[in-house]
């Protein structure tokens, strides 16, 4: 299998606080990751070092080999090569949903209008939003959101998507939604990593699932080792409490 991204000895810390150690991580084209673990333990940090919105404070994140940090690495290509969902949406409140996906591809991508709106409406149609191009992100709920907010990023044609923790600011109700397309996205052959607290979701779906605490990947493993047959004692006792 093709590596995708390739992280050795990741470290980052904000001050004293040091929130990633020494951190060896890998994607594989078409593979879905499923990192879990509790509140504070650097599973976000990680995607976001992995995007450069945050600075890594040592180590390397090579994309296909490539240092993303070194002089001369192509970073806006690589920006729409590995897209990002967020928490919170993210989505502009002034723009319609079809012009939330179709800025950053006429703007970063140099796609025409015509073209952009096509591949947009493509990617509505996966998550179901094609009926709702001309509502604005406050007419929408926020699984709704959440959709369009997928939707966006899949229009950049990534070959890698982070999710942080997609469905955590949903209502119940509207998680199932949001999980149903990701699911879709991953049999689509997508190379996805996802930060969790959806157990069942990185059981059935992920290829691999990395278990974080304290800043370090204390156990790796495909879901049924995991989840079935943790080896380390630290796994055990988080899964004992959010299974």
């Amino acid at each position: 299998m093709e590596r995708v991204l390739e992280i050795n000895h990741l470290q980052k810390s904000f001050g004293s606080n040091e929130v990633l150690r020494d951190i060896d991580f890998f994607a594989e084209k078409g593979e879905v990751v499923c990192i879990i673990g509790s509140s504070g333990s650097g599973k976000s940090t990680l995607l976001r070092c992995i995007n450069l919105l945050e600075t890594p404070s040592g180590g390397q994140i090579r994309y296909h080999g490539q240092d993303i940090q070194a002089p001369g690495f192509n970073l806006a290509q690589y920006h729409a090569k590995v897209g990002m969902v967020f928490q919170s949406f993210n989505l502009f409140g002034n723009m319609n949903v079809l012009n939330n996906c179709v800025a950053g591809q006429v703007k970063v991508l140099g796609r025409s209008r015509a073209q952009a709106e096509e591949n947009a409406r493509k990617y509505l149609r996966v998550v179901g939003m094609e009926a709702y191009v001309n509502a604005k992100p406050r007419q929408l709920s926020g699984g709704q959101q959440q959709r369009v907010a997928i939707a966006r990023s899949l229009s950049m044609d990534p070959e890698v998507l982070l999710f942080d923790e997609p469905t955590s600011a949903l209502d119940p109700e509207m998680v199932g939604e949001v999980l149903e397309v990701m699911k879709g996205l991953a049999k689509s052959g997508l190379t996805m990593l996802v930060v969790t607290h959806e157990m069942a979701f990185a059981r059935d779906v992920a290829h691999r699932v990395v278990f974080m605490n304290g800043g370090v990947i204390v156990e790796s493993g495909a879901p049924g080792e995991i989840f079935v047959n943790p080896k380390e004692q630290r796994t055990r006792e988080f899964l004992r409490r959010v299974l």
